[in-house]
């Protein structure tokens, strides 16, 4: 900020409000003081800088992870937390095949023994089609995930190196403005004698 008393005065000049009777006095004036002259190039590389920044809607509605929306109904919840358990799984798996075994002693026969054996062999085919079908599952939805980062680090790469020009093209405007400074004389100083 500058500590000149004309620094409202300023602000109105940069932003073309000040009236045109008063903009010669006001351009005197700047070329006299540094204070005013700094941040009058101060105020032109905010403005040239907002106006490279790129226009972004605003977005309808953020959502939290906590609003109702994303909360799954019990009977997905109960599913979800199912399929998602190996333990659950094995423990199904384990009764089914316990009650395969039990019916199959109740209905056993003496001549049938080979049934009995099948339907044993297709319970345990069950229970590996199903392992194999969550196991893919799992194998899925870690690949969507993977996916989702990689494409999330992306865009956080592209946004870095957009602010990072900005800062490199404020600081190269800073460094240009103030090597001018340094080089004009003081007010009142006649260079060449």
């Amino acid at each position: 900020m500058s500590t000149c008393d004309r620094a409202e005065a300023l602000r109105d000049y940069a932003f073309d409000e000040l009236p045109a009777a008063d903009r010669p006095e006001m351009e005197q004036h700047i070329a006299a003081c540094g204070d005013c002259a700094g941040e009058l190039d101060q105020m032109r590389v905010t403005t040239a800088v907002l106006r490279v920044i790129p226009n972004r809607e605003i977005p309808q509605r953020i959502a939290f992870v906590s609003d109702k929306v994303f909360q799954p109904s019990p009977l997905a919840r109960f599913f979800g937390g199912f399929w998602n358990s190996a333990a659950r799984l094995g423990f199904a798996s384990a009764c089914i095949i316990a009650g395969a075994l039990i019916v199959s002693a109740y209905h056993r026969q003496p001549a049938t023994a080979p049934a009995e054996v099948r339907t044993i062999i297709q319970t345990a085919d069950v229970s590996k089609q199903i392992t194999d079908a969550v196991t893919r599952a799992v194998a899925q939805v870690h690949a969507e995930d993977a996916q989702l980062f990689a494409a999330s680090e992306i865009r956080h790469r592209d946004e870095h190196r957009a602010l990072m020009d900005a800062v490199n093209v404020l600081q190269d405007r800073q460094n240009a403005s103030t090597v001018m400074a340094e080089n004009t004389p003081p007010p009142g100083v006649v260079v060449g004698q």
